[in-house]
């Protein structure tokens, strides 16, 4: 007995060492995997332990930098070395404008002991861009003219662009005094100063908003035509965030797709909203995160997997379960995008959309003990129908990050302004910053746009 004791240890101690050896090996590839496959991802779609795998990278490179600032060196591996172009780069030069105007430096005395200098020895040239000196303000007097229209029978009013209908301010005060605070972030206060300061201008706060309020007047058959044009997109991306006005709850809702963006301010989070912005008849796809208002307006959604990921994270790392759902989720989500790079045809991507909703199924219908696991499986299944309509319908993406996006301005102006004061604030905050990011998305002047828009 004691012989065969001693020979399943030797034989256990064997397997040991080889299961140990392609443990090792496995760690290896993985590790060569990941650190391929991770290389150029946006965060959403790393698992955690890519993100970690990031993180030691890092530590390491800061470490491997401080050890080269004496010497110089260069860092190897995916260190990414001292800031800025590589030694051999082509530099990438600032445009420059063309000399309007020539002009001779010259000199006739020495300054230190001020001997004739008699001809110039050389000559060198440097062009220096400035911008001109600020105007002081203008006035002009419009003697409007007024008239009878017969045909009308009504008394018609003369007009003219750079006179608006109310108001003493021209379409340039208007529209800077606009952009400062809307563009620039700037209070009503900093404006009026501003004004001053630049252009010996006098103009009082309350005048900065009653001016803003004029160009959102002139830019409300904008707002109502961006709006329109969403109404009829093939897919929009809709996102909410709290909102201040009056020091009460309201919600900032935006609705955007490729080239237009419309905010709307309103003290409701229901699908009340979304009938009202995109219309009873609204036929389009809706890309958006989970709240219950969205499926209760259409059932054309695409739930966003840039919140699932997020979601997972949420789960604390020392609960196992969470590995393998992490896991599987971000295969499932590659091996999508990779299948779609190739544009299938609409067979093949009803049959990968079958074999998508089956997989994530499969982790759904699995026991879990954890809570906040539970929890995550709840939120999967809640949204079972709407994880895949990208993959049929190559008009949607499958995350809402662009809503996101188009969130970040208005919510750096919440963070600075706290909250709107009244209802009045936020017909003027909706049309001014719909527009704002229109332009920008369609890569227009915003200066430009917005004097146009006055002008009319």
């Amino acid at each position: 007995m004691k012989e065969k004791n001693r020979g399943l240890k030797e034989e256990k101690r064997e397997v040991e060492k080889k299961l140990n050896c392609w443990k090792e090996r496995h760690a290896r590839l993985w590790n060569k995997y990941r650190k391929v496959a991770s290389s150029n991802k946006p965060s959403s779609k790393k698992t955690r332990y890519e993100k970690e795998e990031e993180k030691r990278r890092k530590k390491e490179r800061k470490k491997r930098r401080k050890g080269d600032e004496d010497t110089g060196g260069e860092e190897e591996d995916e260190g990414k070395g001292k800031p800025g172009r590589k030694p051999g780069h082509k530099p990438a030069w600032r445009e420059k404008l063309e000399p309007e105007e020539e002009i001779d430096v010259t000199q006739d005395r020495c300054n230190e002991c001020g001997n004739p200098l008699g001809d110039p020895i050389g000559q060198h040239c440097r062009v220096i861009e400035d911008i001109p000196d600020l105007q002081p303000p203008t006035s002009k007097q419009f003697n409007i003219f007024e008239y009878y229209c017969e045909t009308c029978d009504k008394k018609v009013v003369a007009t003219d662009p750079d006179c608006p209908e109310t108001g003493d301010f021209g379409p340039n005060t208007l529209v800077q005094t606009t952009l400062f605070k809307f563009e620039y972030r700037l209070p009503y206060r900093k404006v009026s100063e501003l004004f001053d300061t630049l252009y010996g201008f006098s103009i009082s706060k309350a005048s900065v908003l009653a001016a803003a309020g004029r160009v959102a007047n002139r830019l409300d058959p904008y707002y109502e035509e961006v709006k329109m044009v969403l109404r009829n997109a093939e897919a929009v991306h809709v996102d909410e965030t709290s909102f201040s006005v009056g020091g009460k709850g309201w919600w900032l809702w935006s609705f955007s797709n490729g080239k237009y963006v419309l905010y709307r301010l309103v003290n409701s989070r229901s699908s009340g909203v979304l009938e009202e912005v995109l219309g009873e008849d609204f036929d389009g796809w809706i890309i958006c995160d989970g709240l219950s208002a969205y499926p209760a307006f259409t059932e054309k959604l695409q739930r966003c997997w840039s919140h699932l990921f997020r979601k997972v994270e949420d789960v604390p790392d020392e609960y196992g379960e969470i590995t393998p759902i992490d896991k599987k989720l971000h295969e499932i989500y590659h091996h999508l995008n990779e299948f779609l790079e190739g544009d299938p045809p609409p067979p093949e991507r009803e049959e990968k959309k079958e074999w998508a909703m089956n997989a994530m199924k499969d982790l759904t219908e699995k026991e879990y003990e954890e809570e906040k696991v539970e929890d995550l499986i709840t939120y999967i299944e809640n949204g079972m129908e709407y994880w895949f309509t990208y993959v049929i319908e190559p008009d949607v993406e499958p995350t809402n990050n662009q809503a996101e996006r188009d969130l970040r301005e208005p919510i750096v102006i919440r963070k600075i302004i706290g909250t709107l004061r009244n209802e009045k604030g936020t017909k003027i905050f909706e049309r001014i910053m719909t527009m704002l990011a229109t332009w920008k998305r369609q890569e227009l002047n915003v200066k430009d746009e917005m004097l146009k828009a006055v002008r009319t």
